[in-house]
């Protein structure tokens, strides 16, 4: 039997993490599958023969360290993803960049710093009375605050937090609040599932821990195209890729997230998503 090494996390308390729906499927190719935290000292990782990035949802507190391991890994052993594009796609900044190769994705500044100036300045430029204020480096919504620019006071957190940590401000997306999010998910390039991912009333945050819902979809064929073209956008395939849109004002979708490190690919969504994951890991390692 091969083996594979899944990189997560030390404290998994919290999370919900699905991804020992892959053990069956990988097995069936030959495969055996362990959990590690990506932080574990002495680690052997030459002894693998492939290693996956998969819950790894701390990485953000230590991301120099987290690539840093990644180096390490790459240079051993295959590592999926790869730690050109993980070390690309660690910082919001490539949002920017689809933008420049024609993605269409939701409005967005990038800020060194959130004073009560940038908040102004951003809810004029965008023509919202809501923002969105998230980390340029972070996951799970972890520091992310919706701003109502008519109340200067419910502020302080975010000026707070922000006050010398770069960040991004966007338009709060209405359609989020009822049409939710969507999540669509390839494997090798080609398209597994979708979901649609909901906020817990009185929340604005999508995420299962966060309270969101989650409900497998079969997506429409302008989410399915928009998907496609951001995934073209990138130049490469990768073993996974999860891609997230929401609806603007003009019902057409836009890129809010590119996951390509350690999305959560809701494997207990799809009854078929595992196998086609291991499938798809078959062909890209070819063992």
């Amino acid at each position: 039997m091969r083996q594979c090494a899944f990189l997560t996390l030390e404290d998994r308390s919290g999370f919900y993490i699905y991804d020992h729906l892959l053990f069956e499927p990988l097995a069936e190719l030959g495969w055996t599958a362990e959990e590690i935290p990506w932080n574990r000292p002495g680690v052997d990782w030459a002894s693998y023969d492939a290693v996956i990035i998969r819950s790894t949802w701390d990485y953000q507190h230590q991301l120099e360290q987290f690539l840093a391991t990644l180096g390490q890994i790459e240079a051993q052993t295959r590592l999926f993803n790869p730690l050109e594009i993980c070390r690309w796609n660690s910082h919001k900044s490539y949002l920017r960049e689809l933008e420049s190769r024609g993605v269409r994705t939701v409005p967005s500044l990038w800020e060194p710093q959130l004073t009560a100036g940038t908040v102004r300045a951003a809810a004029r430029r965008f023509g919202s009375e809501q923002l969105i204020a998230k980390p340029c480096i972070g996951a799970n919504a972890d520091d992310t605050y919706r701003l109502n620019t008519l109340d200067a006071a419910g502020w302080a957190p975010a000026l707070a937090v922000f006050a010398e940590r770069e960040l991004i401000l966007q338009p709060f997306i209405e359609s989020i609040l009822s049409e939710g999010e969507y999540s669509l998910f390839y494997f090798a390039g080609e398209f597994s599932h979708a979901i649609r991912k909901r906020p817990a009333t009185g929340d604005f945050r999508v995420q299962e821990e966060h309270g969101g819902l989650i409900q497998a979809v079969r997506p429409a064929a302008e989410l399915q195209r928009a998907a496609t073209d951001a995934l073209s956008a990138l130049g490469q395939t990768l073993l996974y890729a999860r891609v997230d849109f929401v609806l603007l004002d003009d019902g057409q979708p836009a890129l809010i997230e590119m996951e390509l490190i350690e999305p959560s690919l809701y494997f207990e969504q799809c009854d078929a998503a595992a196998a086609r994951f291991a499938a798809a890991f078959g062909r890209v390692t070819g063992l």
